[in-house]
C-alpha cells in the first residue's frame, strides 16, 4: 500500500517530537497514537474523536491502515460524531513483526481484543471489516458477542472463495492465455496449505476459512454490507466470460454476507472497485453513520 510523502512525514514529525500524527492528518479532531503492550508486543494504535459505540477499523490483509492514509476521509467524518479507532495488525507498519510461521483470523481476534483491554477502550463497538479483514470482524463477533453493537463489511472476503473461483476458471491447456494460467496459479497458491503466507501477517486462509464457517451469524446486530460496483470487473485480465462468473460468484457470495443478520442492508457502489474507502469514502461514511444510529434506537 502507497504511503503518500505528507503523511510518512507527519508520522516522522511524530515520532520526533512526541505529538500524535493524526492530529496533524486528522484536522480539528481530537486524536492519540499509542503503541500498546498486548502481552510482550506491541500494536499501534490511532484513537479519533469521543463518544459510544466506538468504531473499530479492520483493514484488509497487508494494509497498515495507521500510515496508509486508506481511511482518512472515513475517520475524519466519522471521529465528528464518534470515537472511531484504526490500527496496525502484527507485521504491519510499526507495530511488532509476526514471530509464528503461520497465524489465523482468531489470532488476529485475540491481538484485537488485547488491544482493546490494554488501550482502555471500552465496548460497545462498531467493527468494520474491509476484505480480508471481514474475517477478523466476523470472528470477534462470535467470540466476543458481549461487545458487539454493529457491523459494517467493506467488499468483504468469503471463506474458502479462492476455491470457488479455481473452479470457475477453465480446464487446463497448453495454448492457454498466459494470464489464464497466472491467474489459475494465483488461485492454486491462495487456496494452498501456504495461503497467504508471503504476507507479513502470515495468515493461513484455509484455517481461517474453517473457523469463519464455525462462527456462526450476528443475530439481529445492525449489519450493512457493503460491495463494489457490478461495473467493476475483480480480474480484469481475464476473458469476459471468465471474469464475470467469478463476478457472479462474489456477488452470490456478498450476498450470503447479509444474511448474517436478521438485521441487514445490502449497499453497491456505483462506480468503486475493492478499495471502497479510498474511492467512494462517503457509501463507508454513511454506512458507519447509520449503524451508529441504528444501536442508539
Amino acid at each position: 500500500m502507497k504511503i503518500t510523502p505528507i503523511f510518512s512525514f507527519v508520522i516522522y514529525l511524530c515520532l520526533l517530537t512526541g505529538r500524535p500524527a493524526c492530529a496533524q492528518v486528522a484536522n480539528s479532531t481530537t486524536c492519540f497514537t499509542n503503541f500498546v503492550n498486548i502481552g510482550g508486543r506491541h500494536l499501534e494504535m490511532a484513537s479519533f474523536g469521543h463518544g459510544t459505540p466506538t468504531v473499530i477499523v479492520e483493514a484488509g490483509l497487508s494494509e497498515p491502515a495507521v500510515e496508509s492514509g486508506s481511511w482518512k476521509t472515513v475517520v475524519d467524518e466519522v471521529a465528528k460524531t464518534t470515537r472511531i479507532c484504526i490500527y496496525d495488525r502484527a507485521g504491519l507498519g510499526k507495530s511488532d513483526a509476526v514471530t509464528n510461521a503461520s497465524r489465523t483470523s482468531l489470532d488476529f481476534v485475540k491481538d484485537l481484543h488485547n488491544l482493546l483491554v490494554n488501550a482502555k477502550v471500552p465496548p460497545p463497538y462498531i467493527l468494520v471489516g474491509h476484505s480480508g479483514g471481514g474475517f477478523t470482524v466476523r470472528l470477534y463477533g462470535s467470540q466476543y458477542p458481549g461487545e458487539l453493537a454493529g457491523v459494517v463489511l467493506v467488499d468483504a472476503t468469503m471463506p474458502n472463495q479462492w476455491f470457488k473461483f479455481l473452479a470457475l476458471m477453465p480446464p487446463e491447456s497448453p495454448q492457454e492465455q498466459e494470464n489464464i494460467r497466472k491467474t489459475r496459479d494465483a488461485f492454486k497458491q491462495r487456496a494452498g496449505p501456504q495461503s497467504f503466507h508471503y504476507l507479513p501477517e502470515r495468515l493461513d486462509f484455509n484455517a481461517s476459512s474453517a473457523e469463519v464457517n464455525a462462527a456462526g451469524d450476528l443475530g439481529n446486530k445492525p449489519l450493512i454490507v457493503i460491495s463494489h460496483s457490478r461495473d467493476w470487473r475483480v480480474f480484469p485480465k481475464l476473458p469476459k466470460d471468465v471474469s464475470d462468473k467469478i463476478g457472479q460468484s462474489w456477488n452470490e457470495g456478498q450476498n450470503d454476507l447479509c444474511r448474517l443478520s436478521s438485521n441487514s442492508t445490502h449497499e453497491t457502489a456505483i462506480m468503486a472497485g475493492h478499495l471502497v474507502q479510498r474511492e467512494d469514502p462517503q457509501l463507508v461514511i454513511n454506512a458507519i453513520l447509520k449503524v451508529v444510529d441504528a444501536t442508539k434506537k
